[in-house]
């Protein structure tokens, strides 16, 4: 084989993996993948916090503000569930992120006082969504 066959091959081959890599990208994972994960970064949040570890403080808060997207299919699906009181949904979400990244901000300063506060607004808007919406959007049919 030649070389310029091996080049065009690895170019394919790389294209491949890029595209393949974009389509995976695109799906995203589902909402109780989602769910599931933020109840991890917030049992280890919540462990940090009786620790007084700042620096895993700051990591938990920061992925729980900036989780990982539902795909566009799942999304609609979400709100399909939920229907008309798809804005309290969204003000609640933009509360639970608010919270996270100003309770990473307050952990990157040590600042416990600010962390507590933000861990509340955080844990009250879980739990409100949580009762507002987790009825509706477990029994949502999949696609």
């Amino acid at each position: 084989m030649s070389l310029s066959n091996t080049v065009r091959r690895a170019a394919l081959a790389l294209v491949a993996v890029s595209w393949i890599a974009g389509a995976a990208a695109q799906e995203g994972p589902t909402f109780k993948v989602i769910m599931q994960g933020l109840a991890e970064d917030m049992n280890h949040l919540n462990t940090a916090i009786f620790a007084e570890d700042f620096e895993a403080i700051e990591r938990y808060a920061s992925a729980i503000a900036h989780h990982p997207r539902p795909s566009p299919a799942e999304r609609q699906r979400l709100m399909d569930a939920v229907g008309p009181r798809m804005e309290l949904f969204q003000s609640i979400d933009r509360s639970v992120h608010g919270g996270a990244g100003e309770m990473a901000d307050a952990a990157r300063v040590g600042d416990m006082d600010g962390v507590l506060r933000y861990h509340a607004k955080v844990m009250q808007g879980c739990v409100t969504c949580h009762s507002a919406f987790r009825d509706q959007l477990t029994r949502a049919p999949n696609p």
